[in-house]
């Protein structure tokens, strides 16, 4: 478990140069005290919110070039930051990390979760959908990310009685991928994940239940956390339990007296020992403090040196040492976590490595020596013969033994001949080495000579002016041909240098943006990709990479980018047409298309659209609603015009059941959402015959066969 987060401090150009690296997605000196439970804390110095996975990639890049510490935020339920803030950059999941998906009854009772989703929201969701297992977490104020990473549990289970697989992205290596829960060296509140592992989602294996004994369930842990533990700002409990056996850290605490016990903005909670609260605008400096007081207490009266359940980020490690956080120790980097996204050596594998098995002999190493530093001709190769005539008559005959065997050799060799000249020089060839030539010529057995003619001796060759004069043209002519090969090339070169400048050049860079179609979508979206095009050269400018960012928001369709030259871009957006609207089991509305996809997350209803009633899964921006609520966007979206106006909601009347409510209060039942368009004809058909305001309810479970009942 990471509970000190002790970075070293990047200097403001690594910051800076960071920043330049991903432009606009970044901001600087972001509070991230608000994206905490107690709500107290400094600023990052760089803080991104990742709307999509490629922004993670681009972090990645990032930090290959500048290496700077790197914080995930999650819903911030286990983290205090100190006052001073985290000098690096913070990262927060966007919409994205908060998508639900759960199983039919029909399938197996498997869920995947974002990381961002909130714990009580899916322990809800999963009981809703009559699965069971995870009623636990609804006492848990936190995500799937940190429950993952932390190991969460409560009320008898945990993580693990649960988890199958974890979607990771690797920040230092750059990969994705899907690592099993059994590779994540899961243990009591702890894990082998770090802040370079990003987790964007997790896997859950459930089981089929009894809806309402789930719900009887989830009723009676909110009632117990309501009775026993304290809202407002905190990260719960403080410190962990002691080893089995032993008593709660809050009931050490409490034998103690210190219920309410306060320093500064700090104060132990009077409904829970174990609770530490932070005053609004408090100070992170007194929880730590307080901390630090109430651990001290605990060892000096019983012995028990308490640990720290929450993550201290941004404190001195002795500070945060004495109130009772651990080091964090590094993943070794052979660990099965590791191991899931493949080895880092950079080593290429297809050169062999040399190796050695014995020590070279003596022998070995002169023969080494000799052949490098010394004449690596073998002279038992050679013959020296000199010429007669260069004999000196008197000279000394008292020779060593040496040279008398070199100038006398006992045995003449097929493999060394001597040449003598017209002008006395001496050849000695080398049989073994020397290479054939034009000038070779039949060697004479019996006297080991060659018969020489008298041109094949360069020093016979007699010039002639008209061959020099012909050698020199023909140099002449090569030197000019490459001169004129050599300026071809460079024109080649200078033109694309200049096509080159000009496409870089401000004088034909995007000055002109104009946007069609966009009235829904993010404005802060379109105002960085504006950004980003704004200034690049008309002819290079990447607007596929422009196209998909914008394509990422909930409410964009397509996104076509045209370029005009020189310096005029058009963005044409096309929306997602808003039909209704459906309350989430959060109170909170998603406003929905005719394909059932959440393009909004809104506070209070929006009458504009029409509602779809019953309490539906509460998704994130982007995500697509079962498929029973999009068969009600789909017929909420194909009403004609006839009835738009005389239709009060749609809703979902089961698990397989649509209904609609007129606004003459007549109740009609569309039975399973299948067959929409003939049962709209029916209904269309019995409007326009009959009275609404006498009809109690029409069945069109059959649409051949509608059934009504009247007043």
């Amino acid at each position: 478990m990471n509970l000190i987060t002790e970075f070293a401090r990047p200097s403001d150009k690594d910051l800076n140069r960071f920043s330049a690296l991903l432009g606009d997605r970044l901001t600087k000196d972001e509070p991230i005290g608000p994206y905490t439970t107690y709500r107290v804390g400094g600023a990052a110095s760089l803080f991104m919110r990742a709307m999509s996975v490629e922004d993670l990639h681009a972090v990645s890049r990032a930090l290959s070039k500048v290496a700077i510490p790197v914080l995930m935020l999650g819903r911030g339920s286990n983290m205090l930051v100190s006052d001073s803030g985290f000098r690096g950059l913070a990262i927060a999941l966007g919409p994205f990390a908060e998508q639900i998906s759960l199983p039919s009854v029909d399938q197996s009772p498997i869920l995947v979760a974002g990381a961002m989703s909130s714990l009580p929201v899916l322990a809800r969701q999963s009981v809703s959908a009559g699965l069971r297992g995870f009623e636990w977490a609804v006492g848990v104020p936190g995500s799937i990310g940190g429950a993952v990473r932390m190991n969460a549990g409560g009320h008898g289970s945990d993580m693990i009685a649960s988890l199958l697989s974890v979607r990771l992205f690797h920040l230092e290596k750059g990969i994705e991928a899907n690592v099993s829960a059994a590779n994540l060296g899961l243990r009591f509140r702890g894990s082998d994940l770090t802040d370079e592992h990003v987790v964007i989602s997790a896997t859950l294996r459930l089981a089929w239940g009894d809806k309402s004994e789930g719900e009887s369930r989830l009723s009676e842990i909110v009632k117990w956390r309501r009775e026993h533990q304290p809202g407002g700002q905190n990260a719960g409990s403080v410190f962990v339990n002691p080893v089995s056996g032993a008593s709660s850290a809050g009931a050490l605490i409490d034998a103690l007296g210190l219920r309410d016990y306060r320093i500064g903005s700090a104060v132990v909670s009077a409904k829970h020992a174990n609770f530490i609260q932070a005053d609004e605008d408090g100070r992170a400096a007194d929880v730590v403090e307080l901390m630090t007081f109430v651990r001290q207490r605990v060892f000096e009266a019983h012995g028990i040196d308490l640990r720290s359940e929450i993550r201290l980020v941004g404190f001195a490690s002795s500070v945060a040492q004495d109130a009772g956080a651990q080091l964090n120790i590094e993943n070794q980097r052979g660990s099965q976590l590791e191991a899931a996204f493949g080895s880092s050596n950079n080593t290429d594998l297809s050169i062999p490595m040399p190796s050695f098995s014995e020590q070279l002999s003596d022998e070995v190493l002169a023969e080494l020596k000799d052949a490098f530093e010394g004449d690596a001709t073998p002279t038992a190769n050679l013959r020296v013969v000199r010429p007669k005539e260069e004999i000196d008559p008197d000279e000394d005959e008292d020779k060593d033994e040496d040279d008398a065997s070199i100038a006398e050799p006992s045995e003449p060799t097929n493999s060394s001949l001597t040449l003598k000249t017209n002008n006395g020089r001496i050849v000695i060839i080398d049989e073994d080495l020397r290479l054939p030539i034009d000038s070779d010529h039949p060697i004479d057995d019996q006297t080991s000579s060659v018969n020489v003619a008298p041109t094949s001796d360069p020093s016979n060759v007699v010039s002639n002016s008209r061959f020099e004069l012909r050698r020199r043209e023909m140099a002449r002519n090569l030197a000019l041909n490459r001169r004129r090969v050599l300026v071809s090339i460079g024109s080649v070169l200078g033109v694309v240098a200049f096509v080159l400048i000009i496409l870089a050049s401000p004088i034909i860079g995007v000055r002109k943006i104009e946007i069609e179609g966009a009235r829904y979508m993010s404005a802060d979206l379109l105002v960085a990709v504006e950004k980003s095009l704004n200034g690049k050269s008309i002819l290079t400018v990447d607007t596929n990479a422009a196209e998909k960012r914008l394509e990422g928001d909930p409410w964009v369709e397509s996104v076509r980018i045209r370029s005009f030259f020189p310096t005029r871009l058009v963005i044409e957006i096309v929306e997602r047409r808003p039909v209704a609207f459906y309350i989430g089991v959060d109170n909170r509305s998603r406003v929905v298309d005719s394909q059932g996809r959440v393009l909004a997350v809104e506070t209070g209803q929006p009458t504009q659209y029409l509602q779809i009633t019953g309490v539906g899964p509460n998704l994130a921006p982007g995500a697509n609603a079962g498929a029973v609520y999009k068969a009600a966007a789909q017929l909420a979206g194909s009403l004609p015009d006839e009835l738009v106006e005389r239709v009060l909601n749609v809703g979902v009347g089961g698990p397989n059941q649509l209904v609609m409510t007129l606004r003459s209060g007549t109740l009609i039942n569309f039975g399973p959402p299948k067959d929409l368009q003939n049962k709209l004809i029916s209904l269309l058909v019995l409007l326009r015959r009959q009275d609404a305001k006498q009809i109690i309810a029409i069945d069109l479970t059959d649409p051949r066969t509608p059934t009504v009942k009247s007043k």
